[in-house]
């Protein structure tokens, strides 16, 4: 039979994942001589020399034996003449030369195997009890890749010389860690050291020593900073309330925010939560992001763990020293909260990490570099309808660097969005690529700004490219707004465009879903804050249009905020503006009188803002028709929440509440009416108050709750029912920081689908600001195009 050649370009996820081991051992299995190698951008090329029948049978397997991690966006097949006879089949060196259209795919940081945990307890004398185990199908990538194409020299493994034993594993096309990068063991990789906070190290037989040492002091109410494979944890204990008050103390803006627990197994999550099929299926996945479950009747935990809330956040072990740790240890859950202070990058250096936390007992540091930050990622499953849907609060690691695929394709160049000023995500775009950066956080310290700056400029210089154009949110005050021009100049660009930030909310959703741009579209988008192009603060908007050219057509009705930012602090402010759309001042003061506690002067202050409302006259930055901020005046004036010690902390609060009634079929019929005027509804959300204040008495303030916020999802469903009716539009978006609520999106679902309309939220980007750097992309790219 005569041999045939045949050129193999494989793009998608197919770099850090084992892919050019998996192909050399296929090709070895079936005769063929050629080679694979890492092409860069344009992702792996394969050269196959065997007889046709062969060749296609290898092409075949190439499918359907992937690696599990593995997904494919193409693979192009060209047979061609070759003059050379490969004499084996071999991994050839990688080549960064050849570049294509878009981004090369890259593994996120990938948890910890079976069988490397296998080894941990095994008897392995390399590998037993070594914390940073791994395999080509496990272990840090992006946090430790300093450029392309992954091999190890480009990795921070470089300053770990392979032992002759490790080389040999890396070298045996039989063995799992046949090239895989991260490849070490207890001769030659990091190690873990314990320093006190004295700064002396205590030194340990070995490493399983050190590790007892310190799971024995988390129980005995020890705080300990662990640094891990992308920033730095704070461990404690979850049942001494003492430790934890403390550690709230010391982190400063920690007063209730809820701390994140990290737990042994699955099993033991039963002890405390709930956790349904879907949530189980997330927390165990290979990403092993946080996962908020709700409490169940038999929660033990301390109440400072996430005080005044019906969920905790949950984590698996995802590297090989909190697996040891939690094995260690007679309770099965541990605190892991970021040891940075909020809105500061992570710590990642040791020096640094010893000097900014002095209350910490202990410090447990390893000497691998960190190249890149990468915190924990935090996510929901909303049941909407007869369907669970996934929602980030933090998409970080575990899917960075991953990309979303968008239908829109703008060739070679490439576009920066980004995002606005709250939990902070850049994005890039070329071709059909859109790669968000890890999560940065609140830009409003330059520690933060230029850690966002960095995040940027790792990834130009990841993958090879200069951005062309800029898109960023049209706030006048936001970081990202009034330095556009220092940004644009360190980048070289020369062009940026400025985007309304509820119109790239609503643009991220029809990015995620491909929904064609010329398709006229309603959109909802509700959060807390937002510039609108009439200069006051949106938050509770209704678009109408294809997303390129969205007019606003609905929101909530405006109402001022008494202090700016106090308002936001201390929600009763917002309270008493709206109820001083239908009350006098004498009245509103009578209403709030027995919530003046809330309020730092107390009464003295309740008179001032009183006042103030009485007056009117406020400027544009100081009225809003913002979902966040009237929820938290509805949980003000439920009792459940009315100061805010962290961001959203009221509306959390009352929605958690909330959901213990959610399946309630009795509860008081609360209606937010809406109005029209010049085609522009106003959803008259102060209307609902003096039935709430008439039906405190008469209901618990969980039913209260959940009614208010069923009406107003029922209140936006009926206006894009209407709309939708005259208009033949059946698409909704909706987005915003407030559509993680389920209660209120449910009820948007539920009033729209029996006019069958179809409901499309974010499943892939944070809803939240964390999304609006791919909103603002995507607008951006039909500017480009042509639509804008």
């Amino acid at each position: 039979m005569v041999e045939e050649t045949c050129e193999i370009l494989v793009s998608g996820i197919v770099q850090g994942i084992g892919y050019r081991p998996f192909v050399y051992n296929l090709a070895k299995e079936l005769g063929i001589n050629g080679f694979v190698k890492n092409l860069g951008d344009a992702g792996v090329q394969i050269i196959a020399q065997a007889e046709k029948q062969i060749l296609q049978k290898f092409i075949d397997l190439l499918k359907e034996r992937k690696p599990k991690l593995c997904a494919y966006e193409s693979i192009e097949i060209e047979w061609i003449k070759e003059s050379q006879n490969y004499l084996t089949f071999e991994i050839a060196k990688s080549s960064s030369q050849q570049k294509g259209v878009g981004f090369s795919y890259l593994p996120p940081d990938i948890s910890i195997c079976d069988e490397c945990l296998n080894e941990l307890d095994s008897d392995e004398r390399r590998r037993s009890d070594y914390p940073f185990n791994s395999c080509v199908d496990c272990g840090p990538r992006y946090t430790v890749i300093e450029k392309l194409p992954y091999d190890r020299p480009h990795t921070v493994m470089t300053d770990f010389p392979f032992c002759s034993e490790c080389e040999n594993d890396y070298t045996n096309s039989n063995d799992r860690r046949f090239h895989a990068q991260t490849t070490c063991c207890v001769d030659c990789g990091p190690s873990y050291f314990l320093y006190s906070s004295e700064n002396k190290e205590i030194k340990f037989s070995d490493q399983t020593e050190l590790i007892k040492f310190v799971a024995h002091e988390i129980e005995k109410g020890k705080i300990i900073a662990i640094k891990g494979i992308g920033g730095t944890h704070l461990a404690c204990s979850t049942l001494r309330d003492t430790v934890l008050l403390k550690l709230r103390e010391a982190k400063g803006q920690r007063k209730y925010k809820p701390f994140a627990i990290m737990v042994k197994d699955v099993d033991s999550i039963f002890a405390f939560a709930k956790i349904t099929e879907e949530e189980k299926k997330q927390i165990t996945s290979f990403r092993k992001p946080i996962v908020l479950l709700q409490r169940n009747d038999t929660y033990y935990l301390s109440e400072w763990v996430a005080p005044g809330l019906h969920n905790v956040g949950v984590m698996l072990p995802y590297a090989g020293i909190h697996y040891m740790l939690l094995r260690e240890m007679k309770e099965p859950t541990v605190v892991m909260t970021s040891a940075n202070p909020s809105n500061y990058p992570m710590f990642i250096e040791n020096e640094e990490i010893k000097e900014k936390l002095p209350y910490v007992d202990y410090f447990l540091l390893h000497n691998r570099r960190i190249y890149q930050r990468n915190d924990d990622s935090v996510i929901r499953i909303n049941k909407i309808g007869e369907n669970r849907s996934l929602k980030f609060l933090r998409r970080s690691r575990g899917w960075v660097p991953e990309p979303l695929l968008s239908h829109i394709d703008i060739g070679n160049q490439t576009l920066l969005g980004i995002g606005a000023e709250m939990h902070l995500i850049p994005s890039l775009m070329k071709g059909s690529k859109i790669i968000p950066t890890q999560h940065i956080g609140t830009v409003t310290l330059l520690e933060t700004y230029e850690y966002m700056l960095e995040a940027i400029e790792h990834y130009l210089s990841l993958y090879s490219t200069n951005i062309e154009s800029i898109a960023y949110d049209m706030h006048p005050q936001y970081l990202t707004s009034t330095n556009i021009t220092e940004i644009a100049s360190r980048f070289n660009v020369d062009e940026y465009h400025s985007f309304q930030h509820h119109e790239a909310h609503i643009a991220s959703v029809a990015l995620e879903h491909k929904i064609d741009p010329e398709e006229k579209i309603l959109g909802i988008a509700i959060d807390g804050t937002g510039y609108g192009r009439d200069g006051t603060i949106w938050g509770g908007e209704i678009f109408k249009g294809p997303v390129y050219d969205l007019k606003r057509v609905g929101h909530l009705e405006q109402y001022s905020l008494p202090g700016g930012d106090l308002a936001v602090k201390y929600p009763l402010r917002s309270l008493m503006s709206l109820l001083s759309l239908d009350h006098s001042k004498n009245e509103v003061v009578d209403i709030v009188t027995p919530l003046a506690n809330y309020l730092p002067r107390k009464m003295e202050e309740v008179e001032f803002v009183a006042t103030q409302l009485e007056k009117g006259d406020f400027p544009k930055g100081f009225l809003t028709t913002s979902t966040g901020r009237f929820l938290d005046a509805v949980s003000t004036l439920l009792n459940i929440c009315g100061v805010q010690t962290y961001e959203g902390e009221p509306a959390i609060r009352l929605e958690g509440l909330s959901l213990s009634e959610k399946n309630n079929s009795e509860l008081p019929k609360l209606k937010i009416p809406y109005s029209r005027n010049n085609e522009i509804y106003t959803l008259e959300v102060s209307k609902i108050l003096p039935d709430l204040i008439e039906l405190k008495n008469k209901h618990k303030k969980n039913i209260l709750g959940l009614a208010t916020q069923k009406a107003l999802g029922e209140s936006f469903g009926g206006i894009v029912n209407e709309i939708g009716s005259s208009t033949g539009i059946e698409k909704i978006l909706i987005s915003g920081g407030v559509s993680v609520n389920e209660v209120i999106v449910d009820s948007i679902v539920k009033e729209t689908i029996s006019m069958n309309k179809t409901v499309y939220t974010n499943e892939k980007v944070s809803p939240g600001d964390g999304g609006v750097s791919v909103g603002q992309l995507y607008l951006l790219a039909l500017k480009q195009k042509g639509f804008l």
